[in-house]
């Protein structure tokens, strides 16, 4: 019978997380992720297999947490703009004061593992599916609601998709508040109706 775990595999599994979200896969050592989790390499390998496993299962948990709540504030806004803008306030927020200065982990993991590593692609692909997914409904939604310019809708979802991809770029260049929010207001300005003048 194997010996019991003395760590918590949950809060190590954030530690890993952190380290491959702040360096990259190929940028975070054995060394340095057994650090960041405070554990040994035998615990590691015993409890999540190789580092390629263990990146598998941190981006699991990204997509299951980070991911997951970006989506939600999208859908459970009470409009669709509102959605969009709950959203991309929460995304300077996080890119100014908290772990997407980093970048995302997705996009970061796009372009490492895109070419080369078709599981994991697969996980990368599915995450952007299920946001754009998110920005076409609260599209759709703010149509309906008369929010949006004659013409825009939830075909500019792939837009804004790409917008987000572009922010998470440079996010890791620390651009500050005011360059983030300009594109933000340029991009949502864009599409939003605007009111007549009295």
């Amino acid at each position: 019978m194997g010996r019991p775990r003395t760590f918590d595999a949950d809060v190590a599994l954030e530690a890993a997380l952190a380290a491959f979200w702040e360096h990259g896969f190929e940028s975070t050592s054995v060394q340095d992720l057994c650090r960041a989790m405070q554990v040994q390499p035998g615990s590691v390998y015993s409890a999540f297999g190789n580092k390629r496993d263990l990146f598998t299962a941190a981006l699991r948990r990204y997509t299951q947490t980070v991911s997951a709540e970006a989506v939600r504030r999208i859908t459970a806004a009470p409009t669709g703009l509102a959605g969009l803008q709950d959203y991309f306030d929460h995304l300077v927020d996080a890119m100014v004061d908290g772990n997407r200065r980093w970048g995302c982990l997705i996009t970061n993991s796009l372009v490492e593992f895109a070419a080369r590593d078709s599981e994991l692609a697969g996980m990368i692909t599915l995450h952007v599916a299920n946001l754009r997914a998110a920005f076409e409904a609260a599209l759709t939604r703010a149509v309906a609601e008369g929010e949006l310019r004659p013409g825009a809708g939830p075909e500019s979802a792939a837009m804004l998709v790409a917008v987000v991809q572009g922010m998470n770029v440079i996010a890791k260049s620390s651009p500050g508040r005011p360059a983030l929010r300009e594109i933000v207001e340029t991009t949502l300005g864009g599409l939003i109706r605007v009111a007549p003048d009295p």
